[in-house]
């Protein structure tokens, strides 16, 4: 295992969808949350909204997603470095991830130019 581990880390192994691996849509209809990490700094949360039909508004279903630089957990971000809604389906879950791609491609090039939030003892 620890070789494996190695051969990872020197680039002879990438992960299975590139920078992130997501649960199935299931996971999602099922009304959970998930939220992951990259590089230290590059944080992100997908929300699944389920809001049923009001009045004339039909029912909206789809994934939110919220990405933040900083190792501060969700409840206490005070500002996002971007948001993006798709419909909770595979396809708009691919999107998601299609997003998230990008935006960690966005924080590569600035990622060491950020300041670490936290101090250590």
């Amino acid at each position: 295992m620890y070789n494996i581990i190695k051969e990872f880390w020197k680039g002879k192994f990438t992960m299975l969808n590139g920078y992130f691996d997501l649960p199935t849509i299931t996971f999602f209809t099922q009304k959970n949350i998930w939220t992951g990490s990259l590089y230290t700094n590059f944080s992100y949360r997908i929300t699944p909204i389920n809001k049923p039909a009001e009045d004339d508004k039909p029912a909206v279903k789809e994934l939110f997603t919220q990405v933040w630089y900083g190792t501060q957990c969700y409840n206490n971000v005070k500002e996002f470095v971007c948001e993006f809604h798709e419909d909770m389906t595979a396809d708009g879950l691919e999107k998601t991830r299609e997003h998230l791609t990008g935006a960690v491609e966005e924080f590569k090039k600035i990622r060491k130019t950020i300041e670490p939030d936290f101090k250590l003892h």
